[in-house]
């Protein structure tokens, strides 16, 4: 599957609760972060995620501290240009499904709240990175999404 075609699949909720895993995440985020600017991404992250956790049933799938740092994370990890193989072979810590990378901002019993799971709660160890104001715009195949 290409990177517009999964993107397009993500969007209409079409993506089975057996294909939608942690790896299938990071790539949608990848792709969403690479092609808007960030307050546009989070934004269809966001809500992509919880249309496609609907579409599949999915009541208590959907994290908001867990979805914004791993955007953070995922954001200040990437290079201009980039491919996403590259990315995903210079990152692999972001494809361990126990969310290690996250645990380095936040306690478990801070990132597993109540609280956190509603809302973006700010970490509990160190500060997140913050987003790049930079654009990354990789492909020159695909139009950035409007």
């Amino acid at each position: 599957m290409t990177d517009d075609e999964f993107l397009t699949a993500f969007e209409a909720a079409a993506i089975s609760r057996s294909e939608w895993t942690h790896n299938a995440h990071v790539w949608m985020a990848w792709l969403y972060l690479t092609r808007l600017p960030h307050a546009k991404a989070g934004d269809r992250i966001r809500a992509g995620i919880q249309k496609l956790n609907s579409r599949n049933g999915v009541v208590d799938g959907y994290h908001e501290t867990i979805t914004t740092a791993f955007m953070r994370i995922i954001s200040a990890r990437l290079l201009h240009s980039e491919t996403y193989e590259a990315f995903r072979a210079r990152n692999p810590d972001l494809y361990d499904r126990t969310h290690s990378p996250v645990y380095q901002y936040y306690t478990k019993e801070r990132l597993l709240s109540f609280d956190a799971r509603v809302s973006f709660v700010e970490p509990d160890m160190q500060p997140l990175p913050t987003f790049e104001l930079k654009s990354y715009f990789c492909r020159t195949n695909s139009e950035p999404l409007n």
